[in-house]
């Protein structure tokens, strides 16, 4: 399988690497952002101006036509700069736009990034489990009114509509529904009005499609933190004096430094395969499930050698190769977390044949 990126997405990667140059938070004046943030209006027009929230969409609903691969291109810039956006958990919710019914309108405004649409799928007290819900749909055609909480949905405050799953009386359905005010990090639904945009005959299938997709994003986003992170490492190893010469002429810190190396040349190969996967199979959630389980523990590894190899420094919120880590963190529990994912992968052992070793 052919890992390299072809000229067309080369030239993506450097107008999105210049994007995220350009929008980049500034650490180092003693005021910097800690925490999840809300999306940012300005980054967000000036992805939808280069078609970043468009890209894996089929032209006739407004997108370019392009695959996960892409996707994964941007993302993984943004992420290399520490550029925190919604742009994965907007990527899932306009794939069930353009897998709906009814909705166009509203799918035409986000991509034009008019509006920021947010799948709602977690919910409080509750294990991932984005196929079952306790928000019930209740009402028919125009009259469908949604009941129940959903949250915690990031970027919620600066969000004009949600996708939300809810139970009917024919099982799942995916219905539209604008943001109630006050909604943040949880969002309230009582009797709010909706519109179905996928009903319970194709729900699952789209739902976990658009999921698919939205992993894609989110390895390619933590595979540019890992990346980051690496650099700034080696460059602080590489210039940081103690006893008299630079650390990386201590052997033990250059050989984490490697392992490093290797667990995002590991991540690198998980999220390419991912993408060129799903974008041949849409709805491979075992391929999504194996990349958020390996991406997720790379992740993890690369942002606490990270912090231990800066000593200090890298606890503090000056210095970016804390936000990189923490970002890592974050998206680990996006979509379901590692140990999530691993036991979805562990229920399906037994579809597998027996490996006879000594045959």
């Amino acid at each position: 399988m052919d890992f390299t990126i072809d000229a067309e997405q080369k030239a993506l990667r450097d107008a999105v690497r210049t994007l995220a140059e350009r929008h980049a938070p500034q650490y180092g004046d003693g005021n910097a952002p800690v925490g999840p943030t809300d999306n940012d209006e300005k980054t967000w027009s000036a992805l939808a101006e280069l078609g970043a929230l468009g890209l894996p969409f089929p032209e006739e609903d407004g997108g370019f036509g392009a695959s996960p691969v892409e996707v994964s291109v941007v993302a993984s810039e943004l992420g290399r700069r520490g550029v925190r956006t919604a742009y994965a958990d907007a990527l899932v919710a306009n794939y069930v736009l353009t897998k709906a019914d009814s909705g166009s309108d509203v799918l035409e405004q986000a991509l034009s990034g008019e509006a920021l649409v947010l799948p709602a799928l977690a919910e409080p007290g509750r294990a991932w489990s984005p196929l079952e819900t306790d928000v019930t749909a209740s009402g028919t055609g125009d009259e469908v009114k949604l009941t129940g909480t959903k949250g915690p949905v990031p970027s919620v405050a600066t969000a004009t509509y949600v996708v939300v799953p809810a139970s009917t009386e024919g099982g799942l359905g995916l219905f539209l529904a604008q943001v109630p005010e006050g909604s943040g990090p949880l969002v309230q639904l009582s009797d709010t009005p909706a519109t179905l945009l996928v009903g319970p005959d194709r729900a699952a299938d789209v739902l976990t499609e658009a999921l698919c997709l939205g992993i894609v994003a989110l390895a390619g986003e933590a595979l540019g933190a890992m990346e980051g992170a690496l650099q700034l490492t080696t460059e602080y190893l590489k210039t940081r004096k103690q006893f008299g010469v630079p650390l990386m002429t201590f052997q033990t810190l250059t050989q984490r430094a490697a392992d490093m190396y290797a667990e995002l040349e590991l991540a690198r190969s998980t999220a390419l395969f991912a993408a060129m996967v799903i974008a041949e199979n849409p709805g491979d959630a075992v391929t999504a499930s194996r990349t958020k389980v390996v991406v997720g523990q790379a992740g993890r590894r690369v942002g606490q050698e990270a912090i231990q190899l800066h000593g200090g420094i890298g606890m503090t919120a000056e210095y970016a190769v804390g936000h990189l880590a923490g970002r890592l963190a974050e998206i680990d529990r996006t979509f379901g977390d590692t140990r999530q994912h691993l036991a979805a992968l562990a229920s399906g052992v037994s579809d597998h044949e027996m490996v006879d070793v000594l045959a």
